[in-house]
């Protein structure tokens, strides 16, 4: 009877060292599997990031062909160059007239923030008017019409954007 208690007692310790054990690795696995998602979530986070940075820099289809070639194995002496002919375009350069006037009076947090929102305004425009914003620089904006796709009526709708330009300047 001693024999089959001490036994009984091993078996029950011997088990509960086998749980422990087992317990331990699950709770490991389980967060080694929860770091990998949140690194995972980070990474589609920086990656989301960066695509949005890359596109306020580049146009679209430049972007794209950018992120194509990324993987792809340089052969030749030179990079390439991403640019491309095109022909019967319109390109609108848009100046605010009085800038400096209105910069030299206006504290520069509430300037950055006023041109950020008029700039905003014209990209909504551009998207309407089938314009592609080529730069900012300063209070200038330039965006061209008829590029990349080719449109037959790309004058006129760049007289409609810069006299929505003008409206929205109002």
């Amino acid at each position: 009877l001693g024999a089959n208690v001490i036994l009984f007692i091993c078996v029950n310790l011997l088990g509960l060292l086998s749980f422990f054990f087992y317990e331990k690795r699950q709770r490991r696995a389980f967060l080694e599997t929860c770091q990998s998602l949140e690194v995972k979530l980070v990474l589609e986070d920086e990656s989301q990031e960066q695509e949005r940075l890359l596109l306020s820099v580049l146009p679209k289809h430049v972007a794209a062909e950018i992120r194509q070639d990324l993987g792809a194995v340089v052969t030749g002496q030179f990079k390439k160059i991403y640019m491309s002919r095109h022909e019967n375009v319109s390109i609108l350069f848009a100046d605010i007239v009085g800038f400096t006037a209105i910069s030299s009076t206006c504290p520069a947090p509430e300037l950055v923030r006023t041109l950020n929102e008029l700039f905003a305004r014209f990209d909504k425009l551009a998207e309407k008017y089938h314009q592609l914003r080529i730069k900012i620089l300063g209070d200038c904006y330039y965006c061209i019409s008829g590029a990349p796709e080719e449109r037959p009526d790309h004058a006129v709708l760049c007289v409609h954007m810069g006299l929505s330009m003008v409206e929205a300047i109002k």
